[in-house]
């Protein structure tokens, strides 16, 4: 007899190389510097790599991760291939959940902000000056594969410092999902971050050199969400892009508010809001440092997945520390607690006098289960 899993797992590869025959292959978009690239805007599903350990080897230099023998679908593929267990054998659909995510045969939605062809191939950050935080990019809002941006003006710069006065409920949001909604409790499984950087590649600290210790160049990860109280004004871009945007879900660009960083009032003044940017990195948003005094551009690769469980304050906390991480960033609570509809945004710092954040490439993947 047949173990009624392995037969499922049997039929859900099956499926998976006879659609792959007929999956697309989808072309590069050209890279505008300025502005992030999305990538499987509508969601497109990926095999990934199995995961790399979360605390990486000491001793040993990251390489880019390799994106070869991938497979790539639509979202009405990943709708087909649970239709086709769901019926072959009348598996139940929580079962079917628990077979793809076992798989990995998870959505994946990525963000990309390339420098590349910048005249100095890179952007800086430059430490003692008013833009010494810098938003770099987000990531399109999690699992809403029918939402678009209507405003590219709004979209590609940091969102205004309001607060968030009334979430969507997530009955308003799933109308906005292609296919039916998972029924794992933490839908959102991985988020993968691979920058490339380097800082101003000296410093007068030279016992620190190639370490990550006292360096104060480094990347957060920060969160969005929708407002359903957004009130659009009249010199708005959103109202001006109305013609242009009759597809788009009728959730405006303008009504993302900021979760993380926090904005907070102005000294003075309780209407004007600002963003408030802590002096050093926070522990559960720190996604990498630089090395310090590094000349040439290092890769970091990054993965936050639901099920890490680093305690903030253990040994192994520790070691992530050492590679130039959060301490709370290894916990898992940062991808337990993301929601549909939410946005994770990047952003680079730099702090104090000729220190420097030289950015070439940021890409964030995040992984969730239809």
């Amino acid at each position: 007899m047949f173990d009624p899993i392995d037969l499922a797992l049997f039929i859900f590869l099956v499926t998976i190389f006879l659609s792959s025959r007929f999956a697309s292959i989808v072309s590069p978009h050209p890279r505008t510097p300025s502005t992030p690239i999305m990538i499987n805007r509508r969601g497109g599903a990926r095999i990934p790599q199995r995961r790399i350990p979360l605390i990486p080897p000491p001793s040993r230099e990251q390489e880019p991760p390799s994106l070869t023998n991938t497979y790539e679908a639509r979202p009405e593929d990943i709708v087909e291939v649970k239709s086709i267990l769901s019926k072959a054998r009348n598996l139940p659909p929580e079962l079917v959940d628990m077979i793809l995510d076992r798989a990995e045969y998870w959505a994946c939605s990525a963000a990309i902000i390339d420098y590349s062809n910048h005249p100095s191939k890179h952007i800086s950050i430059h430490g003692g000056s008013p833009g010494e935080d810098q938003f770099l990019l987000r990531t399109e809002p999690l699992g809403l594969t029918k939402w678009s941006p209507s405003s590219q003006d709004l979209w590609r710069v940091e969102s205004a410092p309001k607060q968030l006065k009334r979430e969507y409920p997530e009955s308003k949001l799933q109308d906005l999902v292609e296919g039916p909604i998972s029924t794992l409790e933490h839908p959102f499984r991985k988020v993968v971050f691979d920058i490339t950087s380097r800082d101003q590649g000296w410093s007068s600290h030279h016992n620190d050199h190639g370490t990550y210790r006292s360096s104060f160049t480094w990347f957060d990860a920060g969160l969005e969400r929708f407002d359903m109280d957004n009130e659009c004004p009249s010199d708005c871009p959103d109202r001006r892009n109305q013609e242009d945007s009759r597809d788009t879900t009728g959730i405006p660009t303008c009504a993302i508010r900021p979760i993380w960083p926090p904005v907070v009032a102005n000294e003075g003044s309780n209407r004007n809001l600002r963003y408030n940017h802590e002096l050093n990195p926070v522990d559960d948003h720190l996604i990498q440092r630089n090395k310090h005094a590094e000349k040439g551009m290092q890769h970091h690769h990054v993965e936050w997945s639901w099920d890490d469980d680093i305690d903030p304050e253990s040994l192994e906390a520790d070691t992530l520390v050492e590679a130039g991480r959060g301490a709370g960033t290894g916990n898992g609570e940062f991808v337990r607690n993301l929601k549909l509809g939410d946005m994770i945004t990047v952003w680079g710092r730099a702090r104090f006098p000729a220190w420097t954040n030289n950015i070439q490439r940021v890409e964030v993947k995040v992984y969730w289960a239809f």
